[in-house]
C-alpha cells in the first residue's frame, strides 16, 4: 500500500479532453513503509532468509543526476548538517575509481574497503554490481559517554538501463561486528540496535537512488499521473524548501522533472517498526532544490573567541552535571527544555573563554620573568585565580549559578527574586535590587555581564569603565541578523566603541535566534606608549636604569589617564543627552501596586456607600421633624 505525502492530485485535467495544465511542482513523496517485511509480523521470519532491497519511497524532482551525486558529495563531509546529533566526520579511506581506464572499473581485489568477492553479504548489498567510489568513514557523536563512535561503509554505483535511462544508486551500511556465520539473522539485528547510535537507522544498509527518466515514469508512474508534463516549483509556507521565488502569477518559476529519487532498505523482515519515515529522504529533495536554483544557506562565523574543540568539551561537561537535575526539578513557569540548555551554553563559552584569558595572563607572565629575572610578583600577581563578575539581569540566576559552581566569585542581580533562587544553595551569590546606572559602580569585579539585562544593555559599557577603567571587561549576549534587534545591537556596539574598547563579536552555539555576544575585553590605544632610550653612556649604572624605567612607565601611564578622560568626557556627554533613566518596575512591584490601587478603589466605594447612608439617615430625621 502506498501513501502520498500530499493529498491533491498533481494532475488537473483526468478527462483526455485539452491539453494538460501546470500544476505546482512540489515535494510529493509516496512511502511504502506499510508494506515493508517488518510489518507484516503475522508471518514468522524464517532465520535463515537473506536480507533484500525493499523500496521505501520515492519522488519526482525537478534537478539532475549531477546534482543528486553533487548533494551526496556535501552529505560525506557535512554530516553534522545533515544529522545534528553528529559531532564530526572521519573519512578513513575515500577512492574513486570512476578515472580507470578500463571500461569495466573494476576495483583492484588488494583493495582494503573493496568488497570481496566470497562475501556474499556484500555481493547481496551491492546485488552484484561494481561500485565506482567507495568510502570508509567513522561518525563521532556529540554525546561522546552516551551514543557509541560508529563506522560505516558507502558505495557508490550506476547503472546503464537504456540509452537514455540510468539508475544510480549511494549505498549506507553500518559496520558492525557480527559474523553471519556464526548467528542467526534475530541475533544480527540485535546486534544491530546494541550499536547503533539512535540516529541511525536500525537497518543493515539503506541507500538514495536517482532514476533519470524525462520522458517516463517508473512502473508505477500511474500512481502520479505524471506524462512528461512541466511543473511550476512555488516557494511552499514558510519557505519549505528555502528558496526565494516570486509566487505572483505573473512570475511562476516552471521547472520540468528531470528524474526520480527513491530511498530502498536492506532488510530481511526482523527489524522493528519505524517510528518516523526517514526525514532525510525529503532532505535529500531540499537539498537538490536548492542547488539547482542556486541557493547557499547563509552560514555566520562561529568560533572566533573560543575554539570549537574546547567550547564543546566544556559543554559536554556542565551539560552532563546540570541538565538532568534542572529539567526535572524546574520550579518555574518558563520552560526548562529552553532556559536550561541556553544558559549552559552561555556559561560553557564563558568558563572557556576565560580559561584562554588566564592561560595569555600566564604566558605574559613568563615573558615578563624571562625578559627581567629579579621581577618578584606580589599578591595576586603571583598566583592564578579565576575571574570575578557580576550578572545584571541575572533572571532566574541558573547563569550565575553554574559560574559560581566552576569557582569564579560573582553575584547575580535582578530586580526581583525568583522562586528558584531558594534552590540553589548558599554557594549561590543573588540579589534582588533596583540597579541606577548613573550611580553605580563594580570596582572589584573582572567582568559585567548582561545576559537579560533589557533597559540596563546600553549602561552596561558604561557602567564598565566607570568601575575598572583600565582593566575592566564587558560582554553581552543577544542581537538579530535583521531588524529592531539590528538596529538596537548596532547602537550598543556604538557604545562599546565611545567607552574606549576594542569590540570583538561572536555568534554563540545556544538554542536561540539572539545569539551575538558583543565583548570589551582590551582598551583601545589612543596613543602609543613612548619609551625613553639613551644610548650616550655606555656604563649605565642599576639605579639610573631603574629611573628611565619608572619614567618611561609614568610618561605611558599619563598618556593612557588622558585617553581615559577623553572617554570619560564623550561618556559623560552621551549620558547628558540620552536623559533621565527610568528603572523599570518589576512585575511584582506591579502586582503589588495593583493591589493596593484595588483596595483604595475598594475603600473608597465603602466610604461612598457610608456617607450616602449619613446623608439619607440625615434627610429621613429632618423629614421626621418637619412632620412633627
Amino acid at each position: 500500500m502506498a501513501s502520498s505525502s500530499h493529498s491533491k492530485n498533481n494532475d488537473q485535467n483526468m478527462s483526455g479532453e485539452g491539453p494538460l495544465t501546470s500544476v505546482e511542482f512540489v515535494y510529493d513523496a509516496t512511502f511504502y513503509f506499510d508494506d515493508l517485511p517488518n510489518n507484516h509480523k503475522e508471518t514468522q521470519v524464517e532465520e535463515s532468509l537473506s536480507p533484500k532491497w525493499y523500496p521505501a519511497a520515492k519522488a519526482p524532482v525537478p534537478f539532475s543526476e549531477d546534482i543528486f551525486w553533487s548533494v551526496l558529495g556535501r552529505w560525506i563531509l557535512e554530516a553534522p548538517s545533515v544529522i545534528p546529533p553528529i559531532d564530526k566526520v572521519e573519512v578513513l579511506h575515500d577512492h574513486d575509481y570512476s578515472h580507470n581506464t578500463d571500461s569495466t572499473k573494476q576495483v583492484p581485489s588488494k583493495d582494503i574497503s573493496a568488497p570481496d568477492a566470497q562475501d556474499s553479504r556484500t555481493q547481496l548489498l551491492l546485488e552484484s554490481r561494481i561500485p565506482f567510489r567507495i568510502i570508509r568513514r567513522r561518525l563521532l557523536p556529540k554525546r561522546i559517554n552516551k551514543d557509541p563512535i560508529m563506522e560505516e561503509r558507502l558505495y557508490f554505483i550506476r547503472s546503464i538501463i537504456m540509452p537514455s535511462a540510468t539508475t544510480s544508486h549511494a549505498i549506507f551500511a553500518p559496520k558492525v561486528n557480527f559474523s553471519t556465520e556464526e548467528g542467526s539473522n534475530h541475533d544480527e539485528i540485535q546486534a544491530i540496535s546494541k550499536s547503533l547510535p539512535f540516529f541511525y537507522p536500525k537497518v543493515r544498509g539503506f541507500r538514495y537512488g536517482y532514476i533519470t527518466d524525462p520522458e517516463e515514469a517508473p512502473e508505477d508512474r500511474d500512481d502520479h499521473n505524471h506524462q512528461d508534463q512541466d511543473y511550476n516549483y512555488e516557494q511552499e509556507e514558510k519557505d519549505d524548501v528555502g528558496i526565494n521565488i516570486d509566487t505572483t502569477k505573473g512570475n511562476k518559476k516552471t521547472s520540468k522533472r528531470l528524474g526520480w529519487i527513491t530511498l530502498d532498505l536492506f532488510m530481511a523482515g526482523d527489524e522493528k517498526a519505524f517510528s518516523s519515515k526517514m526525514e532525510l529522504f525529503k532532505k535529500l529533495y531540499k537539498w537538490g532544490v536548492n542547488a539547482t536554483k542556486g541557493f547557499t544557506k547563509n552560514r555566520v562565523q562561529h568560533d572566533i573567541m573560543v575554539p570549537k574543540e574546547l567550547y564543546l568539551q566544556t559543554y559536554a561537561r556542565l551539560k552532563e552535571t546540570h541538565a538532568q537535575n534542572w529539567v526535572q526539578s524546574w520550579p518555574e513557569r518558563t520552560d526548562p527544555r529552553k532556559f536550561v540548555f541556553e544558559d549552559i551554553a552561555i556559561a560553557s563559552w564563558l568558563v572557556a573563554l576565560w580559561s584562554l584569558e588566564r592561560a595569555k595572563i600566564r604566558e605574559d607572565r613568563e615573558q615578563e620573568r624571562e625578559q627581567d629575572q629579579e621581577l618578584v610578583l606580589t599578591g595576586d600577581e603571583g598566583e592564578e585565580r579565576k575571574q570575578t563578575f557580576v550578572d545584571l539581569g541575572c533572571g532566574n540566576g541558573l547563569l550565575t549559578h553554574i559560574l559560581n559552581e566552576e569557582g569564579h566569585k560573582g553575584t547575580g542581580i535582578d530586580i526581583v527574586s525568583r522562586k528558584v533562587w531558594t534552590i540553589y544553595g548558599a554557594g549561590t551569590q543573588l540579589e534582588a535590587k533596583t540597579i541606577i546606572p548613573n550611580e553605580t559602580v563594580f570596582a572589584n569585579v573582572d567582568w559585567i555581564i548582561g545576559n537579560h539585562a533589557d533597559e540596563l544593555a546600553p549602561w552596561i559599557p558604561i557602567i564598565a569603565m566607570r568601575s575598572k577603567p583600565l582593566t575592566n571587561r564587558y560582554q553581552f549576549p543577544k542581537g538579530a541578523p535583521d531588524g529592531k534587534y539590528k538596529a538596537y545591537q548596532d547602537y550598543i556596539c556604538h557604545i562599546i566603541e565611545t567607552c574606549g574598547y576594542d569590540l570583538q563579536t561572536e555568534i554563540l552555539r545556544i538554542p536561540s535566534t539572539k545569539n551575538v555576544a558583543l565583548v570589551g575585553m582590551t582598551k583601545k590605544q589612543k596613543r602609543k606608549p613612548q619609551t625613553q632610550h639613551s644610548s650616550t653612556h655606555a656604563n649605565q649604572t642599576r639605579e639610573g636604569e631603574i629611573e628611565r624605567k619608572d619614567q618611561g612607565y609614568r610618561d605611558s601611564k599619563k598618556e593612557e589617564d588622558d585617553g581615559e578622560d577623553d572617554y570619560h568626557d564623550m561618556v559623560d556627554d552621551l549620558v547628558r543627552r540620552s536623559g533621565l533613566f527610568v528603572a523599570r518596575v518589576s512585575d511584582k512591584d506591579k502586582q503589588e501596586l495593583q493591589r493596593t490601587r484595588q483596595a483604595a478603589k475598594l475603600l473608597a466605594r465603602e466610604l461612598l456607600q457610608e456617607h450616602e447612608l449619613d446623608q439619607e439617615l440625615e434627610h429621613e430625621q429632618q423629614q421626621q421633624q418637619q412632620q412633627a
